[in-house]
């Protein structure tokens, strides 16, 4: 299991735009149930990568992995919700229904997301105390 450990705050915060931070809301380590799921799914994609790779060869897993990087990396504008209905379709992911089909939707929050414009800047490299992220990483 993961230590539970203090987040290092690596650049000012803008606290005008984001609101007060505390490095305390950053080191909650997660259930360790959760944690054997995510790390079963990981396993069992990469089990799967495998028998695929004896069965038909190297170029399908390959070009399955091309197909899941492509598909990953399409997004909306920062701040705007993004499906990622091929990923979801190519993974599988459309025939679970867990927690987060039905709570913590968005349009279910409390607290209103940062404006388009002020995230355009961070991504940019416009806002104060900020780099520039690389195109395409993070959307």
């Amino acid at each position: 299991m993961e230590s539970t450990s203090l987040p290092l705050l690596t650049a000012p915060h803008d606290a005008l735009r984001n609101g007060l931070v505390t490095l305390k809301d950053g080191a909650a380590a997660g259930h360790p149930v959760e944690q054997i799921q995510n790390m079963g799914q990981v396993t069992g994609e990469k089990a799967r990568l495998e028998m695929l790779r004896n069965v038909y060869g190297s170029g399908l897993p390959a070009r399955m992995q091309l197909d899941r990087q492509i598909l990953d990396r399409a997004g909306r504008l920062p701040g705007l919700p993004s499906s990622k209905l091929g990923l979801e379709s190519l993974t599988g992911a459309l025939e679970d229904f867990g927690f987060e089909s039905y709570l913590s939707l968005p349009s279910d929050s409390e607290v209103t997301p940062p404006d388009l414009h002020s995230q355009m800047e961070q991504r940019l490299g416009m806002a104060p105390n900020t780099k520039p992220m690389a195109r395409g990483l993070q959307m």
